[in-house]
């Protein structure tokens, strides 16, 4: 059989993506109609400094594109056939596409929206070594049309951006986890460390930080790394996670925070995570696991491709250890304190950090979750998203996170009891 030529496969994949992109609705990759409920959540510490609020970005989705517009008679396609595990997917030539999506992870988290009745939600699975996406469930019990929220970076990237801060701060060798910073904004001062500050998600800690050790420039420049800015490369269109900010020390201190003008994909924000996890590597994300042809042999395939060397593998350690620290001690105690209770979570050490603030586009009150484990060696990342309105929340995402790690690493444990079993 002659090769096929590089102009080939570039058509054999957009080939691909194109057929899930007009199959995924029904299946449920996206939304499911339902009603809201609640529980009261408590935010993030008050800020010191004037909140510049977060602007609306262009939404880019608004015209009709093939994520949202199938042909009719295409709309009783599902991703319903399994081999291997996988969803596939074969083309009337012989072709077939197999995808990376993991179907228990997948089904398992789209239930959990349906039955939290969660507003808006987003749940990217990720492993940051390959990039393989293994899920990626979207809900909206307020819009049920509503699509693409997970390509979109009309949210406020909140204290998720500490992230970017820590990273700086520390590559930059200007302080690690036991440096001790004053906060000089209160009354009186107060004194605590970089690591607790981190698992505390403590803002005014965080602007002191980069008003001591950081710029603009220099933090602008850990953004860049971390690919704000800049476009990303995956087999669905992703908004450009954009940052907007002013050079004084008021959007210095804002911006370092995560208070500043700044909005974040899910699927860049699981990204962002799979860096850390992985040593300080960022490789391209991909659904499409592999193309094979009618012979059996593999014509297309997901293979790691770096995209970006975001720090170094000893910052990326200390992050980690400080991600640690949120799930011990800090603001995502609270949601995985009963985690030892569970058998798949049990010797799971897991670290994350939280988010929380209140965007436009959607409207309401974001929370955020970046998290991977095992911790010791990341095997998954996971970003969760979640936007209430109201007083009353029933979960936020650190609780759809914990839900997770639970299912992924309850399938994996289901995997070795059947294989002792056997």
């Amino acid at each position: 059989m002659r090769p096929y030529t590089f102009t080939k496969i570039q058509m054999l994949r957009g080939i691909a993506w194109v057929v899930f992109l007009t199959i995924v609705s029904p299946f449920g990759l996206l939304f499911f109609p339902a009603s809201s409920s609640a529980l009261p959540i408590r935010d993030e510490a008050p800020f010191p400094v004037k909140v510049v609020p977060f602007k609306k970005l262009r939404d880019p989705f608004i015209k009709p594109s093939l994520l949202n517009n199938g042909e009719a008679g295409e709309r009783d396609l599902s991703l319903n056939r399994l081999e291997g595990g996988k969803f596939v997917v074969p083309f009337k030539n012989g072709l077939k596409t197999i995808y990376t999506l993991r179907p228990s992870l997948q089904a398992g988290m789209k239930e959990y929206f349906k039955k939290n009745k969660v507003p808006y939600g987003v749940f990217v699975a990720m492993n940051p070594h390959t990039g393989k996406v293994l899920a990626l469930v979207e809900h909206s019990s307020r819009e049920p049309r509503a699509k693409n929220l997970a390509l979109r970076a009309t949210y406020p990237a909140a204290s998720i951006f500490k992230l970017i801060t820590a990273s700086a701060a520390i590559e930059e060798k200007q302080a690690d986890p036991n440096t001790e910073i004053i906060n000089r904004h209160r009354s009186r001062s107060s004194r605590t460390t970089l690591g607790d500050a981190f698992a505390a998600s403590d803002n005014r800690a965080f602007s002191e930080v980069a008003l001591r050790y950081l710029n603009t420039k220099t933090l602008m420049n850990y953004a860049n790394r971390f690919k704000f800015n800049q476009k990303i490369p995956f087999e669905l269109p992703v908004q450009v996670s954009r940052i907007k900010t002013e050079d004084s020390r008021e959007g210095l201190a804002n911006l370092a925070a995560g208070f500043g003008n700044v909005g974040l994909s899910p699927i860049h924000a699981a990204m962002i995570g799979s860096a850390i996890a992985n040593d300080g590597i960022m490789v391209n994300p991909c659904l499409i696991d592999r193309v094979v042809g009618t012979s059996g042999k593999t014509i297309l395939e997901c293979t790691p491709k770096v995209f970006a060397r975001a720090i170094s593998p000893h910052t990326a350690l200390q992050l980690r250890q400080m991600m640690g620290l949120t799930i011990t001690q800090g603001t995502g105690h609270r949601a995985f304190k009963s985690a030892w209770k569970e058998p798949a979570l049990r010797d799971i050490e897991i670290g994350g950090k939280t988010g929380s603030l209140t965007g436009e586009n959607p409207a309401g009150k974001v929370t955020w979750f970046v998290g991977m484990a095992p911790l010791d060696d990341p095997e998954v990342v996971i970003s969760a998203l979640i936007i209430n309105r109201g007083n009353n929340w029933k979960v936020k995402a650190s609780n759809v996170a914990k839900k997770g790690f639970e299912t992924y690493f309850g399938e994996k444990r289901k995997v070795r009891f059947a294989s002792k079993q056997g």
